[in-house]
């Protein structure tokens, strides 16, 4: 492959992870506690993790009732990724203010974990889940 087209593609990938502050927004202090391996499976990982469980919400569609009210929000998840695939301690820590979307998030995590990428040692992931009507 070109050298041109390595950089373009290694800007993209750098580009595309989130940065410190975007971090210390959903992980605050905690963060500097992670092991090294920790760190760097949350900042290369994390952006991938969301995606898959966007794939699933939009395989899943919005909830009905939701649309139905037009109810939006933005609700923050978190959970213990291990390195055997299982997840644990499944929460909303921050909620959308509707129930009927905290629920469908927890639910579709429940179905999207098993495409996640695994991490060498247990690690806390947390990230936030968009609902938007369009």
């Amino acid at each position: 492959m070109p050298q041109e087209a390595q950089t373009g593609r290694r800007k993209a990938e750098i580009k595309s992870r989130m940065s410190d502050r975007e971090f210390r927004a959903l992980y605050k202090d905690e963060f500097d506690h992670y092991s090294k391996n920790q760190k760097r499976f949350i900042r290369n990982n994390l952006n991938r993790i969301q995606a898959i469980t966007q794939y699933h919400l939009t395989r899943r569609g919005y909830p009905l009732f939701a649309a139905q009210q037009h109810m939006q929000g933005v609700n923050v998840v978190e959970f213990y990724l291990h390195p055997n695939g299982d997840i644990s301690d499944l929460k909303i820590i921050g909620s959308s203010g509707f129930g009927v979307l905290d629920d469908n998030s927890l639910d579709t995590i429940r179905a999207a974990y098993k495409d996640y990428p695994l991490p060498k040692e247990t690690t806390k992931i947390r990230f936030y889940i968009h609902y938007r009507i369009y």
